[in-house]
This record gives C-alpha cells, structure tokens and sequence, in this order.
C-alpha cells in the first residue's frame, strides 16, 4: 500500500472523509443559521452544497490514487 509521510494512504483517504462529514455538518448548521428556513429552499441548497463538496473529495481521492473509488468503505 502507498505511504505518505509515513501514513498509509488508506488513512489518509479515511481522515479526508471524516474532515469532509464534519466540515458539511458545521456549513449546513451556519446555512441554517443566517436563512429563513423554507423546506423547500434549504433542501436545494443542501443538495447543491453536499454535491459540490462530494466532487471535489472525489477529486482529491483521484489526485491520491489515480481512480474513482465509489463505494469505497472508510475506517
């Protein structure tokens, strides 16, 4: 398995996810906090930001090991 600075790369794939979850978490908390909550609204602007975010982490995983890794399951 591939190692940076001695971490296996598997970790470091696992913490990226993780930093991901809780930075979404607190944004969609802000979100809530400064807009009037419309159902409607808030679910449309959930669903733009997780998509976003979800490419980009996909994006760096692409950078690390070269590939999609889709359904991969993180420790």
């Amino acid at each position: 398995m591939n190692r940076i600075n001695g971490l296996d790369l598997l970790d470091i794939l696992g913490l990226i996810k993780r930093k991901q979850r809780r930075y979404i978490a607190l944004l969609l908390n802000d979100i809530e906090e400064v807009m009037e909550y419309d159902p409607e609204v808030y679910s449309v602007v959930r669903k733009i930001l997780l998509d976003y975010l979800n490419d980009y982490t996909r994006s760096i995983f692409r950078i690390l090991i070269g590939d999609d890794i889709e359904g991969l399951t993180y420790r």
